[in-house]
């Protein structure tokens, strides 16, 4: 039940922080986050901090042992299990901060390398996943096939500055005074907290972002742009030309659930998503299929073939398919 808390899951939580959970702790936590969704981003956060710190040492191992014994003795001879569950999430927290601390200080005065303490990281979906990452500040980020985010181990800059290639979908902690940036190759979005997507795949020659909730600023050169819910911006690469307009954004953000929704789409940007979800190199001629559009939807957890028969009823095709090669005419 939800008010009730399982046993000992203070020391699943820890374990999982510490990135050493066996497999029946880790199943502990997430079942226990999926009744507690308000803890999640404070739990990931914590996780994160812990990676930043690098701390898989033997010797910060025993500072942590220590530093574990010494919290039992403050609190006594009150079990740990007893703990109201927020009262021992900040104790941890506590605990955890000071041993990455005292290991990085200890470390960066031997190896002089205080410059590492936030290092960047980058994480990439290859053709045929979907990803989701917690950032360190909370924000939470679903990266789609065959795309790539770049960011910082911990937040400590006046900006969050992300970098992203490909797709991804935002929901971005709310801070006025340190605004979440999101930089592509050619234009930046600026985010003080909200739900949003942005679609940069060069091939596609244009930058899509569309808001859910909240409000974006688009930054290209001189431009500058504040987006209403609803409404999506168009970045042209090749024109650098910008337009704006009404959208319908669960078509645009249906994606990261495993759906992809089309309306009057032109074949060819359709072949292209289907590349990135199955992992395929589809053969065709792009002149031949040049004013063919249709609509419909794409599910990743059907076969491929699938697809292809649906749209063959809608435009007459042939396809070969050859492991990972398909190879598509117009009848």
């Amino acid at each position: 039940m939800k008010n009730q808390k399982p046993e000992n899951i203070e020391q699943a939580i820890l374990h999982f922080i510490q990135g050493n959970a066996n497999i029946d702790e880790h199943t502990l936590v997430l079942t226990w986050l999926e009744d507690h969704p308000e803890d999640r981003k404070k739990i990931f956060s914590e996780k994160d901090l812990w990676n930043a710190a690098g701390i898989d040492s033997a010797e910060l191992k025993e500072t942590e042992r220590k530093q574990w014994q010494v919290l039992q003795q403050e609190i006594g001879s009150t079990p740990v299990k007893n703990l109201r569950f927020k009262e021992f999430l900040r104790i941890a927290a506590i605990v955890i901060f000071a041993i990455g601390i005292g290991w990085m200080s200890n470390s960066l005065l031997q190896n002089n390398i205080l410059n590492r303490s936030v290092e960047m990281k980058s994480v990439e979906s290859i053709r045929g996943q979907i990803k989701e990452i917690f950032l360190a500040d909370g924000t939470h980020v679903w990266l789609n096939a065959d795309s790539k985010l770049t960011f910082p181990s911990n937040f400590t800059a006046k900006t969050r500055n992300v970098e992203l290639q490909g797709e991804a979908f935002f929901e971005v902690t709310s801070n006025e005074q340190n605004p979440f940036l999101v930089k592509t190759k050619n234009h930046t979005v600026k985010v003080t907290g909200t739900r949003f997507n942005i679609c940069e795949y060069p091939e596609d020659k244009m930058i899509e972002t569309t808001l859910v909730e909240g409000k974006v600023k688009i930054i290209s050169g001189n431009f500058f742009q504040d987006l209403k819910p609803g409404q999506q911006s168009t970045f042209y690469t090749e024109t650098a030309e910008i337009t704006i307009g009404e959208k319908d954004f669960d078509i645009y953000t249906a994606w990261k659930e495993g759906r992809y929704e089309f309306r009057n789409e032109s074949v060819s940007k359709i072949f292209k998503i289907m590349e990135r979800w199955w992992d395929v190199e589809i053969e065709y001629s792009e002149a031949e299929l040049k004013y063919e559009y249709i609509s419909g939807v794409l599910r990743k957890h059907k076969p491929i073939k699938q697809h292809f028969e649906v749209i063959n009823e809608l435009i007459p095709i042939d396809y070969q398919i050859d492991n990972d090669n398909i190879v598509v005419k117009l009848k």
